[in-house]
């Protein structure tokens, strides 16, 4: 009898040590190889290679112990896909926390009021993590892709800063540029003056195009295009 309280003791007491160093472990910072850790979770992808990419991108523990503290935590399932990174003082919890919520690092890209498209795809080619899925493509090829098919690139996009998960698409960002100058446009176009003599948003948009290239400075367009409007008036065409 005592024999057998003893092995009860003896067990509880290495319960609860491994219950002590797990919580020590979740809670002390994770060992990193550089000043930070960076990693890019794709779509479908499983816990355990979640936790083995952790480790190969620097990450100084046992992926083996990262995926097991992802399973016991029971919201493996909920890790989102996009792209992490750490830095020092980032405990397993902390780590997974982030993970769950989704809190991606982020880049951006800036467009420039008066850019060609040409500009704009140059800025592309040249943002951070970006991948560059149009690069092959003629212009009017990535118009078709943004279904736009025929129509001209020029004054299409909205300019703007543009956030991106790393790894995303060109063309992705390119999609939400041209859907903000859409609605930019229509709005634009709803609370238009009722005496204007444009007979569509797209002229709309081809005379702001045509102002924008013929002044060096904003203080200039409404003159300038007070006459383009004046011509229309009088059945001149843009």
């Amino acid at each position: 009898m005592r024999f057998g309280r003893f092995l009860l003791l003896l067990a509880l007491a290495a319960v609860v040590a491994v219950v002590s160093l797990a919580a020590s472990w979740l809670t002390r910072p994770l060992a990193l190889a550089a000043e930070t850790a960076e990693v890019s979770i794709e779509p479908g992808r499983t816990p355990r290679e979640i936790a083995d990419a952790w480790v190969k991108a620097g990450v100084q523990t046992s992926p083996l112990l990262l995926y097991q503290w992802f399973r016991w935590s029971g919201r493996d399932r909920q890790i989102k896909a996009g792209s992490y990174e750490i830095g020092a003082g980032t405990t397993p919890i902390r780590l997974l926390d982030k993970m769950v919520r989704g809190d991606e690092t982020l880049a951006a890209v800036r467009f420039h009021e008066g850019w060609t498209f040409r500009q704009i795809r140059a800025e592309l080619a040249r943002a951070e993590s970006l991948k560059p899925s149009t690069a092959s493509l003629s212009d009017g090829e990535v118009m078709t892709a943004l279904g736009a098919g025929g129509i001209s690139p020029e004054g299409r996009f909205h300019p703007d800063t543009y956030l991106y998960s790393k790894g995303s698409s060109d063309l992705a960002v390119l999609k939400r540029a041209y859907r903000a100058m859409e609605r930019r446009l229509g709005e634009a176009w709803q609370e238009r003056d009722p005496a204007t003599p444009l007979q569509s948003a797209e002229e709309a948009l081809t005379l702001a195009s045509i102002v924008e290239k013929e002044t060096g400075t904003a203080a200039d367009r409404g003159r300038v295009a007070g006459v383009f409007v004046n011509r229309l008036r009088l059945g001149m065409p843009l």
